[in-house]
């Protein structure tokens, strides 16, 4: 997936939020994302465990959509890949 730093993603649901949210990628893992939640999303958060992290959520790749500011879902940008030399 070719998610990056600063992208705006939308996430479906997860254990933490029993609704979808917006954010934005604040580091990319091998697998996952830290991602900080959009202020007005925190009202619909499930636990007060994300308080603890200053809304900050690690979110699977898998289960985020990038989207532009409006919320519409984008195509992911391809992957630039160096030819060998």
């Amino acid at each position: 997936m070719a998610l990056h730093e600063n992208n705006r993603v939308f996430c479906k649901k997860t254990e933490l939020f029993s609704d979808s949210f917006y954010g934005t990628i604040t580091k990319i893992y091998e697998h996952a994302a830290l991602v900080k939640v959009e202020p007005n999303q925190l009202a619909k958060k499930e636990t007060d465990k994300i308080d603890s992290f200053g809304d900050l959520v690690v979110i699977r790749l898998s289960e985020l959509q990038l989207v532009d500011e409006a919320g519409n879902p984008l195509k992911e940008p391809a992957e630039e890949l160096e030819a060998a030399e």
